[in-house]
């Protein structure tokens, strides 16, 4: 009878173990990465495409002037990838599910106005 009790034990605070094992540590988010097109042409557009899709949740934005590839990790539970594409396009970047706003094309620089598709 004493052997299974402690065996009872055993198995139960090994099956807690493992439970806990796949839950994220410290409440951690749901964190994903993702990639989409974004319009631009220098350093001062990586600059402000960047800096745009820093929303509240989102841990790294990385935007290439050579691919025209925005890179974003985020928390999903916080932020989703629609909200990131329209807060790039409020600053004048088009990206490949929103088009910026005209007016605020308009008032980029010259060397950040790229070639908009129609």
């Amino acid at each position: 009878m004493k052997n299974k009790l402690v065996f009872s034990i055993f198995f139960l605070l090994g099956a807690f173990h493992l439970s806990a094992q796949e839950m994220p540590k410290n409440g951690a988010a749901a964190e994903m990465t993702t990639k989409f097109k974004v319009y631009g042409n220098c350093g001062m557009c990586e600059k402000r495409i960047e800096k745009a899709a820093k929303l509240d949740g989102v841990r790294i934005a990385d935007w290439s002037e050579e691919t025209k590839m925005l890179t974003v990790t985020f928390d999903a539970q916080k932020v989703k990838p629609g909200q990131i594409h329209k807060a790039v396009a409020a600053v004048g970047h088009d990206t490949e599910k929103v088009k910026a706003p005209d007016e605020v094309y308009a008032e980029l620089h010259g060397c950040c106005q790229y070639e908009r598709k129609q």
